[in-house]
Order: structure tokens, then C-alpha cells, then sequence
């Protein structure tokens, strides 16, 4: 009886909801129509505004013509008396009067009409009606976010700087896995003071009713995950999350010294593509290698040389749309090729004027889609366009010692000096802000800082090349965290040079002396 009951209770439940969604539909068709009428409206007085202008223009027009109507009345008494009390002989003598009269109407002839039409028009926004054939007001959604689940190990737990993996499964009343292509799934993960902490969230629609969340944990502790679906939490939801600070463990290791296709010797730069492919430049043997995110050899180009697509010592690499970007040191240019290696453009040269280049090392490109290099011998940054054409330079006489590397960050020029063993960070402006480090192999000190890059979590990665390890700062300068130590096994280094980082928060290290490139998770 009790179980009749609840369900007596669900059906007047039921009529209650449907008659709320009614009210909701009427609510939300009722805005739509004011809307309509208030640009209906709008119309209105504007059509107002124009009949309003138009007939002010012909009132001015026929108060002209009724004036010269006057002005001609008076004419025509005039003539007709001078008919009147002439005779034929003296009309045909030369007179100022009927002289001027003539001209005047020969004048009138021969001008355009005078009178303005006013026309004017309403132009029906098709789109709009054919969209409102369409497009519908709104949609009923059979989805229970009470039965919807989440499930996956970034409910509970998590990691500063790695991706953090939720599962969603939507369900209807009947707890039956359900699809409506418009269902709402949102995330958020914030602390206790109700802040934002994830550094990004992304929504994967599997098209089946399951969706893939994944973020980004900033900082350590406990978090709440909202996991909702429609505005409204699933089951379960908040979930606490506990977000642990991050021990970098090498799971994967490629290369080693030699001259054949897919091996190393000294690599350099390193980058990644938004399909998570690795290139690394080779000092060694003066090309480009491109591999996959395990490891996997794909293509290699270029060989040692001054020529179109050639190397003398290749150093910072990046990729940009579907180039890649090298800086080829020992012949001071840039330059630039096809994702699979055939060669597009270069610039620079080498020589101190504002378009050339000494030495080009580290490069990277801004949220403007422009290339800064690290200009070693002239000691500064250079900024080019992507076509090679100079836009400006950061820095000024002293300011450099040895430049590495530059990146940006937010608002941030973050810059490596090797021989000042600091890092110098500059505003987009190029003006100085402030800087960090000393020579040391304390933490958050260095010795020879290569190349820079900032992970998952918004963490400054530095490679202390002599120090041969890796540290991790946030932007501040605020020493977070370091891992590699010297030798030749799993997780040590000898000169390791530069990061980057793949799509789920990996970070890829090469090094030059053990001729490899590992990455960690």
C-alpha cells in the first residue's frame, strides 16, 4: 500500500512537472514573442521617424513652389497689362521685363522636375522567418540526472598537472542509458572557498549517452566536483577529490647515438602538435626527426648544409598550423617546412641589423601566432611574423647575457639566461618585471638554464642543463617541485635541454649527452 501510494504521488508528480513545463514553454514563447513585438516596435517608430523627415522635406517643397506660385501671379498681372496698354510694335520692341519673364520659364523647361518621391520599403529578414520554420523554441529532455551516473578515477582523486579522467553515463527514469543530442553535461572543480581549480575542462560527446570529461588540477588538496547534467547535480555529485602533488615517473625512453633514420645524436629542441607528434631537432647529425607520442619513428628531413631545407647545427623547433619552425644556429636563419618536412621559407641572416640573426637558439611562438627567438650572440628576443618580417625586439643593452629561450605565458615574456643562470620575465610590452634564480644547485637554483615551457597545471618547467634535472616553478618563481638527477638510467639525465608537453599533461625531455629523449607521466 505504501509503494501504491508513492506511486499515486508520482503521477500527480508527473502532472505537476508537465504542467510547470507548460508554464516554462508559455513563459519562455511569451519572451520570445515580446521580443518580436518590441522590434516590431522599433520598426514602428522608425517608419515614424522616416514618414516624419519625408514630410517635413515636402512641406519645405510646397511652401517654395507656393511662394513662386505668388511670385508668378504678380508676373503675369504685370505682363497682362503691359499687353493691355501696348501696341503691337512696341511688344516686339526690346524690353527688360518681358525679356526676363522668358528666360525665366525657358529656364523652368529645361531644369529636372523638382518634386522628390518618397519611397521607401520593409525588408523581411528571411533567414529569421526560415529559422523560425525550423529552428524549434526549446527542447523536452527525458534525461534523470538522479539515475545518471559518474564514474572514473578523477571522482576521487587526482594529480597537480595530469589529466584527471571522469566517465558520464545519462540515463532516463527507467535508469536506461539514453542519448538526447541536447543534454547539458558541465563540470566544475573548485576548492572549499569556492574557486576555480582546474586549469581547463573539456566535454568529449560520445553520441551514445556517455561522455568523457577530462581537467587539469592546479594545486594540491581537496576539491569538489560538480558533475551535472541540465543544471542539475548526478548521483552522487559533488564528489571530494583529493589532488596530490605531482612525482614525475619516466614511462618511456626513444633513441640513442647513431646516424641511422630514427636515431640521435645531441638532439635539441623538442615540440608537439595538436595530433601529439614529437619533433626533435638533431645537432648531431643536422636534421628533423618527427615521432609518435610512444615513440615511434615516422619521418626525418634535412641534413648538413647552407641550402634551401639544409642544417648547420638545428636548435629551437615549433610547430604552427601545419609548419614546422627551426632555428638553424650555425647558418643564423629560420626556417620553415611542411608538417611532413619539405621546405617552405626562411629569413633572417646573419648580422646585428634588426632582421638578422647570430646564432638563433630557442624559438616559440605567441598567442599571436608570431615567432620569438632567442637571438644568442645579439642578445636579445627577436619577434618576426610568420613570414619573416621584423615587428620588434625585447630587450636592451645589459639586459641579456646568454638568451636561451622565450615563451609566453598569460601576459608573460618568461626568458632563460644561461650565462646569468636566471630567469627574467617581461610584461608583452617588454618591459622588465622581475627575475629568479642565481647560480646553485640548491632548489630554485640553477646552473646553465636551457629551454622552458609550462605544463597542464600552469607550472614553469626549467631545464638546469648542468645541474641535469628539471625543475618546476610557478610563474612567481615559487620553487614547486624537481625531478632527474646525473646518469644514464631511467628518469636521470646528462644535459637535458628542452620540454614540451603532450595533450594529457606528459612532459617529453630531450638530452644531449645521453643522445635520447624520455618522457614522463
Amino acid at each position: 500500500m505504501t509503494r501504491i501510494t508513492k506511486i499515486d504521488e508520482n503521477c500527480i508528480s508527473v502532472q505537476e512537472q508537465a504542467a510547470g513545463l507548460k508554464r516554462d514553454v508559455q513563459q519562455f514563447a511569451d519572451i520570445c514573442i515580446a521580443a518580436i513585438e518590441a522590434q516590431k516596435n522599433h520598426i514602428f517608430d522608425e517608419v515614424e521617424n522616416v514618414v516624419r523627415e519625408a514630410l517635413q522635406l515636402l512641406g519645405e517643397q510646397r511652401h517654395e513652389i507656393e511662394e513662386e506660385v505668388k511670385k508668378q501671379e504678380v508676373d503675369i498681372e504685370k505682363t497682362q497689362m503691359i499687353l493691355k496698354r501696348g501696341t503691337n510694335s512696341q511688344i516686339m520692341q526690346p524690353h527688360e521685363f518681358l525679356d526676363k519673364i522668358v528666360q525665366e520659364k525657358a529656364e523652368e523647361e529645361n531644369s529636372a522636375d523638382c518634386v522628390i518621391e518618397h519611397v521607401f520599403t520593409f525588408i523581411r529578414n528571411e533567414k529569421l522567418f526560415d529559422d523560425l520554420k525550423v529552428q524549434q523554441i526549446g527542447f523536452i529532455s527525458i534525461t534523470s540526472s538522479e539515475t545518471s551516473s559518474a564514474e572514473g578515477k578523477g571522482i576521487t582523486e587526482g594529480t597537480v598537472g595530469l589529466e584527471g579522467e571522469i566517465v558520464v553515463t545519462t540515463r532516463n527514469a527507467r535508469k536506461e542509458q539514453c542519448y538526447q543530442e541536447h543534454d547539458l553535461v558541465t563540470l566544475e572543480i573548485r576548492n572549499r572557498e569556492g574557486r576555480d581549480s582546474a586549469i581547463k575542462s573539456q566535454i568529449q560527446d560520445n553520441k551514445d549517452g556517455t561522455y568523457k570529461l577530462r581537467y587539469f588540477a592546479k594545486e594540491t588538496g581537496t576539491y569538489q566536483a560538480s558533475v551535472k547534467v541540465n543544471g542539475k547535480h548526478v548521483h552522487g555529485s559533488p564528489f571530494e577529490v583529493q589532488v596530490k602533488r605531482r612525482q614525475f615517473r619516466p614511462v618511456l625512453s626513444f633513441g640513442q647515438q647513431g646516424a641511422d633514420a630514427g636515431v640521435l645524436s645531441s638532439p635539441w629542441g623538442v615540440a608537439v602538435n595538436d595530433k601529439d607528434e614529437i619533433a626533435v631537432s638533431e645537432t648531431g647529425n643536422h636534421r628533423v626527426h618527427i615521432f609518435t607520442s610512444n615513440g615511434t619513428h615516422l619521418r626525418s628531413f634535412g641534413k648538413k648544409g647552407n641550402q634551401q631545407g639544409e642544417f648547420d647545427w638545428p636548435a629551437g623547433i615549433a610547430f604552427r598550423d601545419n609548419k614546422i619552425i627551426v632555428a638553424n644556429a650555425n647558418n643564423h636563419r629560420i626556417q620553415l617546412f611542411s608538417d611532413e618536412g619539405h621546405y617552405f621559407n626562411q629569413f633572417g641572416g646573419k648580422g646585428s641589423r634588426d632582421h638578422q640573426l647570430q646564432f638563433p637558439l630557442g624559438l616559440s611562438i605567441d598567442s599571436d601566432g608570431n615567432i620569438m627567438v632567442a637571438d644568442k650572440l645579439n642578445k636579445l628576443i627577436k619577434i618576426f611574423s610568420l613570414d619573416g618580417r621584423f615587428l620588434r625586439s625585447i630587450g636592451t643593452e645589459g639586459s641579456f647575457s646568454f638568451p636561451i629561450h622565450c615563451i609566453q605565458h598569460n601576459n608573460y615574456l618568461i626568458v632563460s639566461d644561461r650565462s646569468d643562470h636566471c630567469i627574467k620575465v617581461f610584461n608583452r610590452e617588454g618591459e622588465f618585471i622581475y627575475k629568479f634564480g642565481n647560480k646553485g644547485k640548491g632548489d630554485g637554483e640553477f646552473d646553465t638554464p636551457c629551454c622552458l615551457s609550462v605544463d597542464k597545471a600552469g607550472h614553469l618547467l626549467v631545464c638546469d642543463s648542468a645541474n641535469h634535472r628539471v625543475q618546476v616553478f610557478k610563474l612567481s618563481g615559487e620553487f614547486v617541485t624537481k625531478f632527474g638527477a646525473y646518469g644514464t638510467g631511467k628518469g636521470e639525465f646528462k644535459r637535458p635541454l628542452s620540454t614540451a608537453v603532450l595533450s594529457d599533461g606528459k612532459v617529453i625531455v630531450t638530452e644531449s649527452q645521453n643522445h635520447r629523449v624520455q618522457i614522463f607521466e
